[in-house]
């Protein structure tokens, strides 16, 4: 997970990073009991409480439908469709419905949800979307996110989400590997909460340097000059997010 944050890898090691100004500690978790320690193994990100009452986190969708409504008693969660596709009034009506079940955020209390029930899908949805919004790329190996389920409260086949939510989450094969992509970071172009990460932009001009690897080398045996033009903007999509990947 340090690579799709976008931290470093010393990060559990190195003192300077000061994380506890932002509100967490480094716990190490075994056999059942999370304590702290020094050693490397088990290391994980806790919050300090204090024993004090603390305001609630937003999630992103809670802040968007603040940032349009004024007001995160009803947050739906934004939609894409596929170019071309035309959808049935039944599924119309099925993704309506959908939008109107109670939000649970990823950070409340999620205990007396019932397992299986349509509130439970769409706080998997939710869970699911803070999480890759949270990422540097907006999305990740989908056989990665499956250590996190229990981590993270969710069901035992919670990767079918992807499938059964297309309209929220691109799923695309490259090399055999199957990468879960956002769609409201690459489609939404400005109308988002969701915010680019400042290691995105490092991650496209070195994607673009590798790219260009094999025209620097070819160069440098002919001993000729070789321009090389710069690829990267900012208005990201789909395509961007695979070339990243890739």
């Amino acid at each position: 997970m340090l690579w799709h944050l976008g931290i470093p890898e010393d990060y559990f090691k190195d003192p300077d990073h000061g994380i506890a100004r932002d509100g967490f500690r480094i716990l190490t978790s075994g056999d059942g009991v999370i304590r702290r320690d020094d050693d490397d193994d088990g290391r994980e990100l806790g919050l300090i409480d204090g024993g004090k009452l603390q305001e609630m986190p937003l999630s992103v969708l809670q802040m968007d439908a603040m940032r349009k409504f004024g007001s995160a008693a009803e947050v739906p969660i934004p939609l894409f469709q596929s170019k071309g596709l035309r959808l049935k009034q039944k599924i119309k009506d099925c993704l309506e419905g959908f939008q109107m079940l109670h939000y649970v955020s990823p950070y409340e209390d999620f205990s007396h949800i019932r397992p299986g029930s349509d509130v439970s899908e769409k706080r998997a949805v939710g869970v699911l979307h803070e999480l890759l919004s949270l990422f540097v790329t907006c999305s990740a190996e989908r056989r990665r996110l499956l250590c996190l389920r229990q981590h993270l409260g969710l069901p035992q086949k919670f990767h079918l989400v992807f499938e059964r939510h297309p309209h929220v989450f691109y799923l695309f094969l490259k090399e055999k590997t199957c990468f879960v992509v956002l769609k409201e970071a690459y489609m939404a172009g400005g109308d988002t909460a969701v915010e680019e990460h400042p290691m995105l932009e490092v991650r496209k001009k070195y994607v673009e340097l590798m790219g260009q690897s094999q025209e620097i080398i070819r160069g440098r045996r002919s001993e000729k000059p070789i321009e090389l033009e710069s690829n990267v903007s900012g208005s990201g999509d789909i395509e961007d997010c695979i070339e990243i990947l890739s």
